[in-house]
């Protein structure tokens, strides 16, 4: 996979063009420090990089990577068709036009019972979680595709596979993504384009606390309006103290998949502490998978180009 503009790193690794989404905070910011760290060039979108982000911009561009590595902070809002556009357009012709590798990870949270979000809730949710790892790859695959290869990394969540109380709505998006991966995975294989997926569990990040909570919150539910605030103390007992999984798992998980050789890459990786769920599900889903595409004689796209 040719890096670009950004050639040779000084270690002799590959140097590569990577384009992450939501990098103000948890997994993007971890990630792009990780790679450049690894010595790529690392465009790190996030929104309000002039405002209430400047901060975490500034430490990410100023900070010093081995290697020849960097971070570039660019101004990019996943939920916007003109920002897309405009910024991931500046990125290519910044990188020479060749964007090696891009990784979505910008998503809102949202928790509360499902009755009480708004259909504009719902929409801003899906337009985010959804509709902006859309955006994203319209944007990057076409210069993909002509070269023949390239690598997009889709953040998921454990909770695109099992679905818990109060957290429907996020769950949903998170379904919405699986399918979408999948789709892209078996579209872009014989083109020498590989979407994955990675599906983290319960990290200590912002997604939780920022989450969208019901505009309109309906009585009525008995003992099962208390599941929201039980899911909350929960989820915090898991993400807190000495035992918490560290958020840095995901970004390592993201670089060593990455380095790893083209067409090797697994469609899905689990990171969780108790992982056996999630991948059980995956095991099943990969199964009916192929036996439906074998079934439609399109064994072929079971195996990415050159495997």
């Amino acid at each position: 996979m040719p890096g670009g503009e950004a050639g040779w790193s000084h270690a002799g690794r590959m140097a590569l063009n990577v384009l992450i989404t939501g990098c103000s905070s948890g997994f993007g910011r971890l990630t792009s420090a990780t790679l450049a760290g690894r010595g790529h060039r690392v465009f790190a979108g996030m929104r309000d990089v002039q405002g209430r982000n400047a901060a975490v911009a500034e430490a990410l561009r100023s900070a010093e990577y081995p290697d020849g590595g960097a971070v570039e902070p660019i101004e990019l809002d996943v939920g916007s068709d003109a920002s897309v556009e405009s910024s991931v357009g500046w990125a290519l012709e910044a990188a020479g036009g060749c964007i090696d590798v891009v990784v979505n990870n910008a998503a809102i949270g949202a928790h509360g019972l499902l009755e009480g979000f708004t259909s504009d809730q719902l929409a801003r949710v899906f337009n985010v979680n959804v509709g902006g790892l859309q955006r994203i790859n319209r944007a990057v695959l076409p210069a993909m595709r002509a070269r023949g290869e390239g690598l997009i990394i889709h953040v998921g969540s454990t909770l695109g596979r099992v679905v818990l109380p109060a957290m429907g709505l996020y769950c949903a998006s998170k379904f919405a993504v699986e399918a979408i991966v999948e789709g892209y995975h078996r579209e872009l294989a014989p083109l020498g384009v590989e979407a994955v997926l990675v599906q983290p569990g319960a990290f200590p990040t912002n997604i939780a606390v920022v989450a969208l909570q019901p505009a309109d919150p309906r009585g009525g539910y008995g003992v099962t309006g208390g599941l929201p605030q039980r899911m909350r103390e929960d989820t915090a007992a898991i993400v807190s103290g000495p035992t918490a999984p560290n958020p840095q798992a995901v970004a390592d998980v993201i670089a060593g998949l990455i380095a790893m050789p083209a067409g090797r890459r697994p469609l899905r990786t689990v990171i969780d502490a108790q992982p056996e769920g999630a991948r059980a599900i995956n095991e099943v889903c990969a199964k009916v998978q192929a036996s439906a595409l074998e079934g439609l004689g399109l064994a072929h796209l079971l195996a990415p180009k050159g495997r």
